[in-house]
């Protein structure tokens, strides 16, 4: 019998409702396996090219976040971001001295940038300046120890600092740590971190750290920035100055001396700089006879994108006319803060011919601002600044005339090798240093050195080099100084605290001015 003839339509299913699916034949199935093949290799061939453009993932040892920050220690060969140049230079000076048992130095901040922590440019100064200080160390004939320098990141807003202090801990049990510098911003997280350091018997040496919070009379932080709490009363030192100097002209004028300050203070949660800015100048201001006004024009700057209606709103009182306008404002926050306030001020060509005084945050004006994208947001600055006529001075941790005022300008001062080394290594002029970061970032290394070796020439076969260290930090004091580019550097013997050397006011220009953004003012003392 003849076999049926297939049928042309696909059978249905028992129901006879849809068409039965059978699986596909031999052919059929080599064709799909091929095609889901060649499909798998091309996913591996886009996803290798991603590979290819995206970021260098964290070396070992190195965590990575959910946001892509790599926290933990570098001994240079992990470059942070915007540290690739001088991380390659610290490396390889740290391959240099690796064979002579130097002592580690970690340079602890957020190495991350953002507008929660200083700016990128600056924590590049900061690190670059670390670094000539460790060759200066190391490049000294007939000297031990030598120095290793390692960078800490502690991610945006120091989140991560508390994890960097656990690996800083347990690089104790392996190498011959001897100290811990920088730090970076004032913060519950990094005062943290200062505190299980001093808990655990490693000295820290904070660059730019200057909330009072730090301030202890247990030893194991020292500091060559000066706090919030001295800045104030110099602050209110040169007001009252200030003060008498404007009475005095409008007595003669026969006008009646109505000088008066306006306190703006930004009440962030979280930032004792701010607080000790406002509380200790208060105090100050008081004791001095310098005529406040009651009470304070508060902003908050965490407040979302609400930050900048608060800075308008204090725009609006102070630039009023007339008597209700004060002679000067003491503002009790940060530089990105002032720069707000600043363009507020001049909005719309508004004058308010104002003095604005702060404290040594207000380099941050110009935080984050040196790459050809920030040109238009320079250009508003310039001009709102320039419509105000605000005059703006700040109590500066150092500038480089104050290694002038102490040493003078002749060969006795450390301050020109600086100037040539770093523009050496970096390039620049010599308003790139005007700021003061790379001065401060070297001063805290050099510190550590010197007092390693006094403690290496005390003790050469001591286990417990930050111990040791500590010690002879402690002694840097009573004509047992430091010769920094800073100027002399010297701790209180009770608080660590910068002893027996000037801080600077410095007047901040406009980024269109012919004068350059940092000018030194005067020497100011607490």
């Amino acid at each position: 019998m003849t076999p049926p003839t297939p049928p042309t339509t696909p059978p249905t299913s028992p129901s006879g409702n849809a068409p039965v699916i059978r699986p596909p034949s031999a052919p059929r199935r080599r064709g799909l396996r091929a095609l889901a093949v060649a499909f798998a290799v091309l996913v591996a061939a886009v996803a290798g090219y991603f590979l290819l453009i995206r970021q260098p993932e964290c070396a070992d040892g190195i965590a990575e976040t959910s946001d892509g920050q790599c926290i933990g220690l570098s001994d240079g060969e992990h470059p942070f971001p915007g540290l690739a140049d001088i991380s390659e230079k610290i490396h390889r000076e740290n391959q240099r001295v690796a064979d002579e048992k130097p002592v580690t130095v970690v340079h602890m901040e957020s190495m991350s940038g953002g507008s929660a922590d200083r700016g990128k440019e600056t924590t590049l100064e900061a690190v670059t300046g670390a670094h000539l200080a460790q060759r200066t160390v190391n490049q000294e004939r007939g000297t031990l120890p030598r120095i290793r320098l390692l960078l800490a990141n502690t991610g945006n807003g120091d989140a991560h600092a508390d994890d960097v202090v656990t690996d800083i801990l347990e690089l104790r049990k392996t190498e011959r740590l001897a100290a811990v510098v920088g730090v970076g911003q004032s913060n519950s997280r990094t005062l943290k971190a200062v505190r299980r350091l001093r808990d655990a018997g490693i000295p820290t040496v904070g660059a730019t750290v200057a909330a009072d919070q730090f301030v202890s009379a247990r030893a194991g932080f020292f500091r060559v920035s000066f706090p919030a709490s001295d800045q104030a009363q110099a602050a209110a030192a040169y007001l009252k100055k200030e003060q008498d100097a404007a009475e005095s002209a409008a007595r003669k004028r026969g006008e009646k001396a109505d000088y008066d300050v306006q306190v703006v203070w930004d009440r962030k949660e979280d930032d004792g700089y701010n607080k000790a800015l406002k509380e200790t100048f208060e105090k100050a201001a008081k004791k001095r006879g310098v005529h406040v006004r009651p009470g304070f024009i508060p902003v908050w700057s965490d407040a979302g994108g609400g930050a900048g209606n608060a800075l308008h709103g204090a725009a609006d009182k102070i630039c009023r006319e007339g008597e209700q306008r004060p002679d000067a404002v003491y503002f009790a926050g940060r530089g990105r803060e002032i720069r707000s306030l600043i363009e507020a001020a001049g909005e719309g060509g508004r004058s308010c011919p104002v003095t604005l005084v702060s404290g040594s945050s207000a380099v941050g004006v110009y935080f984050d601002t040196t790459g050809a994208s920030h040109s238009e947001e320079l250009r508003t600055l310039d001009e709102r600044w320039a419509a105000s006529g605000m005059k703006v001075l700040y109590t500066a941790f150092t500038h480089p005339r104050v290694a002038a005022k102490t040493y003078g300008d002749g060969a006795n001062s450390p301050y020109p090798r600086f100037e040539r080394d770093y523009f050496a290594v970096r390039g620049g002029t010599p308003a790139s240093l005007a700021d003061g970061q790379a001065m401060l970032g070297h001063d805290a290394v050099l510190a550590v050195g010197r007092a390693a070796r006094a403690a290496y020439a005390h003790y050469p076969g001591s286990k417990d080099v930050a111990a040791d260290v500590r010690a002879e930090l402690g002694q840097l004091n009573n004509g047992n100084v430091v010769r920094g580019v800073t100027g002399e550097i010297a701790f209180h013997e009770q608080t660590g605290e910068p002893v027996d050397r000037p801080m600077a006011l410095v007047r901040l220009h406009r980024p269109g001015g012919k004068d350059g953004r940092f000018a030194y003012e005067e020497a100011l003392y607490p």
